[in-house]
């Protein structure tokens, strides 16, 4: 019995232990935002710990390898999620818009397999009652919803102080990670060449030395360098 009970205990230990280890590795964005293959994982790792402490019939060398290899194989995806779009949209899942200037776009709430009433639920969760009052809304990969009121009805507008305002449009991203969006370029109405005089008044002569830029509806450009350029 007592030999049982520490078995039992090291179990226990060495579990806890290892997913207290995987956690601090994997770090925060593992622990603050739930992706597919984050899930997955977490599933996985609770199986295995679970199997670890409990099944004593079972080598736990066995549990203890795929306690270790789970979230290596995590953290490949997160790395090449990193640095592939393409990696991260497989991975990760994209963002979708479901109210676009006021409107529901049923067709993305359909293929979410989300219903009106679970569209409304997370509008009053951001205590907004009235779809009329949307500008856009974008269901982001991790479930959450990100919302951008009309003009009218953001907290402080130019309405309450007396200044007329043009439509709001979402922000669109020109570059990300160093690779030119020409796409929204042309959304936007602007050249290439505007956009190189922009990033030179802010010292950047290089597309790849951008992590984001993002260009807003009142043609404000906001830059973010890569890291190792600051």
């Amino acid at each position: 019995m007592l030999i049982t009970a520490i078995n039992l205990t090291i179990r226990i230990l060495v579990a806890f232990i290892l997913i207290w280890g995987v956690l601090r590795i994997l770090g925060k964005k593992e622990m603050g935002k739930i992706t597919y293959y984050n899930m997955a994982t977490a599933a996985t790792l609770g199986t295995l710990a679970g199997g670890l402490i409990s099944d004593t019939r079972t080598n736990p060398f066995y549990y203890i390898v795929g306690l270790i290899g789970i979230p290596i194989l995590s953290y490949i995806m997160g790395y090449l999620s990193l640095k592939s779009k393409r990696a991260r949209a497989l991975f990760e899942g994209t963002p979708t818009m479901v109210i676009s200037k006021g409107k529901i776009i049923e067709k993305n709430l359909s293929n979410m397999r989300l219903s009106s009433d679970n569209l409304l639920e997370q509008l009053r969760e951001k205590k907004i009652f009235s779809v009329a009052d949307v500008e856009f809304a974008v269901m982001e990969p991790d479930g959450k919803m990100s919302i951008l009121l009309k003009s009218e009805k953001q907290p402080i507008t130019s309405k309450n102080m007396g200044i007329p305002s043009d439509n709001t449009n979402l922000p669109l991203s020109v570059i990300k990670d160093g690779e030119l969006i020409e796409n929204n370029l042309m959304k936007l109405g602007i050249t290439k060449s505007w956009l190189i005089e922009q990033l030179k008044l802010q010292n950047i002569s290089n597309f790849k030395d951008v992590f984001l830029a993002q260009i807003d509806s009142s043609g404000k450009v906001y830059v973010d360098k890569k890291s190792n350029l600051e």
